[in-house]
């Protein structure tokens, strides 16, 4: 669902519903602009300053000048997923930006029972309506945090015995040599650049996945259903 008014989108900040990114135009200033601002910092919510005529893109003439979207999902913290957690295996996704991946990998996740999926809060595809379609429907069924910074979370999954795990293109152990036995919290990086250099210093172990050097990488949906189901298929033999 869209919000285009000040009031509607103050109402539901208060009401703690799943929102992502706001977008506030450049041109635009006032009481509720503040307080939606601060309401925005105190939720953890994301918010951009943006022309208005991006604004104006994104929701018609008649806005007030802000614009955001409630995600159709439910959002976890990190210390629900560790305390519900059943299979050892949670999926770090480091700035996927294409909504299209961000739906098919959600599927792919729910199918291959994570325990949960961490989403930076910036610097990702939105969590809309195209990515639950893309999952089909897998979306709702997904446990997702939206991590405020990766790292820290990183810092927290190793506190709780999870060995954390980046993925390469070229670099790394085979990752079918890799034992998902253990407690796994797996890195996947952006379709273009990879994981992040501080995500990969932060890595215990890197794995990769071999193929022809007629390409240069397979698809990042593509990698990830292919690790995970290495690692379901490690846990349930």
């Amino acid at each position: 669902m869209k919000v285009y008014s000040l009031n509607a989108l103050i109402e539901v900040l208060n009401s703690d519903a799943p929102l992502n990114n706001v977008f506030i135009s450049n041109l635009k200033r006032g009481r509720k602009f503040d307080i939606i601002k601060q309401l925005c910092r105190e939720k953890g919510v994301t918010f951009q300053i943006i022309p208005q005529n991006a604004i104006d893109r994104k929701a018609g003439s008649s806005n007030q000048g802000i614009f955001a979207e409630i995600s159709p999902v439910r959002f976890y913290k990190l210390e629900e997923i560790l305390k519900e957690q059943k299979n050892g295996l949670i999926l770090i996704l480091d700035s996927i930006n294409d909504t299209g991946n961000l739906g098919a990998i959600i599927r792919t996740a729910v199918a291959a029972c994570v325990d949960g999926i961490l989403i930076p809060c910036r610097k990702s595809a939105p969590i809309n309506e195209t990515v639950l379609k893309t999952s089909a429907g897998s979306l709702t069924k997904a446990k997702i945090v939206l991590s405020k910074n990766l790292t820290n979370d990183i810092i927290a999954l190793k506190k709780n015995d999870f060995w954390i795990i980046g993925t390469h293109v070229k670099e790394g152990l085979e990752y079918y040599k890799y034992d998902f036995k253990y407690k796994t919290a797996l890195i996947v990086g952006n379709e273009n650049k990879g994981i992040s250099p501080l995500l990969k210093k932060n890595s215990d172990q890197l794995i990769s996945i071999p193929h022809s050097s007629q390409i240069e990488s397979l698809n990042v949906s593509n990698s990830v259903a292919i690790l995970l189901f290495e690692a379901l298929r490690q846990k349930i033999t």
